[in-house]
């Protein structure tokens, strides 16, 4: 399944929800279910209170964080739909969940009481938007031939070495590394190192493009691509 199915799934188990009403006085004494309703239903305060409950389950319990993204997936899919409707579904949902995991987290949940759901996504809708620009950065440099990876050439580094260079410095992980790697300079196509990554190939393509974005933004920070950024598509 899919991150936004198994998000739109998500249910706690019964000793979960038991132990997370127990804990949270505004979740008291409600079921699942009525609890969702009540978000989708109850005025602005009560849907502030509720959603302060829950993002205080999860960072007591990160457990509870699927409960969370449940609750907020309408909001969620709004924003993908708005901000990244050029990004890969799946990659834009896992963007936009990790960013408000991230978010939740750091919630001041005593401090900022209202208006929570709107101060909950906007972390995670910079992320999104930053994820299409460094997408469209990618679509942009290649249209016009720019390769960052011919870049290495003058330098001391060789392209794994460049690579290598971007892993330590945390721009990109091992596996992004090596699925720019095996289908940009060893020559092997994409469906192939998709398959043994267990990825799509649409996903491996998507996935590909925003890591080579990255990694083009941190390696060639002086190179900008002339005239405006689209959202073409490209495939080897």
């Amino acid at each position: 399944m899919s991150l936004e199915t198994t998000l739109e799934r998500t249910t706690p188990t019964g000793a979960q929800w038991v132990a997370w009403t127990q804990q949270e006085l505004a979740l008291a004494d409600l079921a699942y279910q009525d609890m969702r309703w009540q978000l989708r239903t109850a005025d602005p305060a009560r849907k502030d209170e509720l959603l302060r409950a829950l993002v205080h389950l999860v960072q007591t319990d990160p457990a509870a964080f699927g409960v969370l993204a449940a609750c907020m997936l309408p909001a969620l899919r709004h924003r993908v739909a708005q901000h990244a409707p050029s990004l890969d579904r799946q990659d834009a949902v896992a963007v936009i969940a990790a960013g408000l995991y991230e978010a939740a987290i750091r919630y001041d949940v005593e401090g900022d009481p209202q208006f929570v759901a709107e101060k909950l996504l906007t972390l995670p809708t910079r992320r999104l938007r930053r994820a299409v620009a460094l997408h469209r950065r990618w679509n942009a440099h290649t249209r016009q031939g720019i390769d960052p990876l011919s870049h290495a050439v003058d330098s001391e580094l060789s392209p794994s070495g460049v690579l290598a260079a971007a892993v330590d410095a945390g721009v990109l992980a091992e596996h992004e590394a090596r699925l720019i790697f095996d289908t940009r300079v060893a020559g092997r196509t994409l469906p192939e190192v998709a398959d043994e990554l267990g990825l799509a190939y649409e996903t491996a393509k998507k996935r590909r493009w925003r890591a080579e974005a990255r990694w083009a933004a941190w390696w060639l920070p002086d190179v900008r691509p002339v005239g405006g950024a689209g959202t073409g598509e490209g495939a080897a």
